[in-house]
């Protein structure tokens, strides 16, 4: 078969899929991802503070650009980004993590959609196959249960979604409502982060028990049961 130039639509269409790729790549053979640990946010947790509060509109603006691009890019990064928020914002930074995890997810969504999206699902088989049967029988109850427990990284199921042509709408809501909870206990966690990341004479012990930060933890703890609890009813509802 001879060989044919791809077309300006085929171009099209693979483009902005092809940018978040290269833009994924790039990330991590420069290892950006250093940035992005506690032992570097301590180093200039005082300075980015100091900064946010003199340029507050300019500091959020760059905070969720980018975080929006990390997440777009299917980075992991909603953790220490989302943390991070709570150490600058406070309590505000619900929404902006809030908003950033959504639209960022949006795009990446939207780009898999787009270029792959309905080759992917005709030919999918596995595990990809019952992800698509699930989406087929309720795709917003089903994606809210992805977001909501964490039975997989937040950033493949927004590539799911997108290979399975999930509606707009449903997306874009499912996500917003399903990690809002996560959302809240991060951030909240990223306040008692700001403590003990300051108070270094203090016991590390002592703060963990402070409710600040122990309301936080035992939030996380709970979410992290979420996924035995649903693998238990789902086995219960098999063996009927």
């Amino acid at each position: 078969m001879p060989f044919q130039l791809p077309t300006f639509k085929f171009l099209l269409r693979h483009s902005f899929l092809t940018i978040l790729i290269l833009a994924c790549i790039l990330f991590f053979y420069f290892h950006l991802y250093d940035y992005l640990t506690l032992e570097t946010l301590k180093s200039y947790q005082s300075a980015a503070e100091e900064w946010t509060v003199t340029h507050y509109s300019l500091a959020v603006s760059i905070y969720i650009t980018i975080f929006t691009i990390l997440i777009a890019c299917a980075i992991p990064c909603a953790t220490f980004l989302t943390l991070l928020g709570g150490v600058l914002f406070n309590m505000i930074a619900i929404l902006y993590a809030e908003f950033s995890i959504t639209f960022g997810g949006t795009i990446l969504y939207l780009a898999v959609r787009t270029a792959i999206g309905s080759h992917f699902a005709a030919r999918s088989t596995g595990w990809i196959k019952k992800i698509e049967a699930g989406f087929k029988q309720n795709a917003f109850n089903y994606l809210l249960t992805l977001r909501l427990l964490p039975i997989m990284p937040c950033w493949v199921s927004n590539i799911a979604a997108g290979m399975l042509n999930v509606r707009l709408k449903t997306f874009v809501t499912a996500t917003a409502l399903g990690i809002l909870p996560s959302t809240i206990i991060y951030v909240l966690a990223g306040r008692g982060l700001d403590t003990i990341l300051t108070e270094d004479k203090t016991p590390i012990l002592y703060i963990i028990f402070t409710p600040s930060v122990l309301l936080p933890l035992l939030g996380l703890a709970i979410l992290s049961l979420f996924p035995v609890i649903y693998k238990w009813v789902k086995k219960s509802d098999q063996n009927r």
